[in-house]
């Protein structure tokens, strides 16, 4: 077993925080063996999460016409995809979606909508009347919004409605974001996770993986989102969409995909890390490698513009691991 990461698991173990030095020199070693360093995280998450797994779940709220060119994202209208394209949903489309969502055992329900931001007051009052509906209907599952960059008044409305989380991925390292996206800065994705928290509205924030960015960007990203002290940490893995700038993107190796989780749950032992977007095309017979690799959780049905795997699936993966999903008493408590 590598001595380092020994020294440096020990170290997590009794709750004293990594350099970042120490980490950059464990993930930058091609010569640590995958599984040394999948033991170690499989141990911290054994340690901090126990053998419980949270599900979460989305609805694109909103779909299509976004204004942003994210390299990525098929929603771009920058981008030639074949997408459905609609406006904000119906409070009870969403309230349905969020049964089917809670009857897959997901307790975190996430309201998605395309667009830098949501201009039209109308369409705040919609997704707050949408989250009343879901906490009295749904009183176990939590719900959470992801609506691009979020002034104070509207944060505070969504917070007076009952959102305890905001979602708002950094995607990357800040010194990458450039080659991702040009119509907005990386400044103002933090600012509306510094007000959110401000707020004290917890926060889900993560990236995405595969868009040609060095190792040193991802660990500048799990550092970022450590200094942050963000509540959640969703990883998804590009999933490769026709029409999109990234369309021919060589995919991250499953051996890759692993060892960066299980960096992510070295540098944020604490933190719910969770596997969504690009699961089940890039990790394909290897899913359920990622609680070995220091997940805690994941995206469960279908993502933004993308089928999900069937959720009879990966909820007889967990259980044939011997783990249990959390909130599973529709009377538990999940916060």
């Amino acid at each position: 077993m590598n001595e380092p990461l020994l020294k440096i698991t020990d170290k997590i173990l009794h709750a004293r925080k990594t350099s970042s030095k120490e980490i950059k020199q464990l993930y930058l070693c091609d010569d640590l063996p995958l599984f040394d360093l999948l033991w170690a995280a499989n141990k911290i998450r054994g340690k901090f999460k126990t053998n419980k797994v949270e599900l979460c779940s989305i609805v694109n709220a909103k779909s299509g016409n976004c204004s942003e060119d994210c390299k990525f994202c098929a929603q771009s209208i920058h981008h030639n995809t074949k997408i459905e394209r609609y406006p904000l949903l119906d409070e009870q489309s969403i309230l349905k979606a969020a049964k089917s969502a809670r009857a897959n055992s997901a307790t975190c329900f996430g309201m998605v909508t395309s667009g830098k931001r949501i201009q039209k007051p109308k369409e705040i009052s919609g997704i707050c009347k949408a989250v009343k509906m879901i906490r009295t209907k749904i009183p176990s599952m939590k719900c959470s919004v992801s609506l691009g960059a979020i002034d104070k008044r509207s944060l505070s409305r969504l917070k007076e409605a009952g959102i305890k989380k905001i979602h708002h991925n950094l995607e990357t390292s800040e010194n990458y974001f450039p080659n991702v996206c040009t119509t907005h800065t990386y400044e103002e994705r933090l600012k509306t996770l510094r007000a959110a928290k401000k707020l004290g509205i917890r926060l889900c924030s993560g990236g995405i993986f595969g868009l040609g960015e060095s190792r040193t960007d991802r660990l500048d990203l799990a550092f970022t989102l450590r200094e942050l002290d963000v509540d959640s940490v969703p990883l998804n893995f590009l999933h490769p969409v026709k029409g999109t700038a990234l369309e021919n993107s060589v995919p991250m190796a499953v051996s890759e995909i692993l060892r960066t989780i299980a960096i992510f749950r070295l540098i944020l032992p604490k933190k719910d890390i969770k596997v969504c977007g690009g699961r089940a095309v890039n990790l394909r017979s290897m899913q359920s490698m990622i609680f070995f690799a220091g997940a805690n959780g994941m995206m469960i049905g279908n993502y933004l513009t993308q089928a999900g795997q069937d959720s009879k699936t990966d909820l007889k993966m967990i259980k044939d691991l011997g783990l249990r999903v959390t909130g599973g008493d529709d009377n538990a408590e999940i916060y």
